[in-house]
């Protein structure tokens, strides 16, 4: 798992894992209207073209775009996933909650807790 941006006002980070660690780790954490909503929208990644993989990557500053990407708190009580481009600062016209930070690879989102991210940029 890759966490490549955080949101420093209310402590989250966005996170990029493989499909396998999404079921053993964030589906679980999901509320019931997120868990309904989820084969629609893991068949929505299949639909992701060459280009959009590309520019995500560019803008993220990544090599490959993970599977899933997850906002999540520190303490795991807030998680959902969404598209890949959700952090990116021009959607959010100069209001974005996310800070780029130094890539920080985690084996377990309980690593969460003692995570000290540096923002860059």
């Amino acid at each position: 798992m890759l966490i490549v941006s955080y949101r420093p006002h209310d402590d989250q980070f966005w996170i990029g894992c493989t499909i396998a660690e999404a079921e053993k780790y964030f589906f679980p954490l999901l509320n019931e209207q997120q868990k309904e909503r989820l084969p629609r929208f893991l068949e929505q990644l299949k639909e992701y073209t060459p280009e959009y993989k590309e520019m995500v990557c560019e803008t993220m500053g990544i090599d490959k775009l993970s599977d899933i990407y997850f906002n999540v708190s520190r303490d795991l009580k807030v998680c959902y996933y969404d598209v890949p481009h959700h952090p990116f600062h021009p959607l959010w016209n100069a209001y974005s909650p996310f800070a780029r930070c130094e890539f920080i690879e985690i084996s377990d989102p309980a690593e969460l807790k003692t995570v000290k991210p540096i923002v860059r940029d």
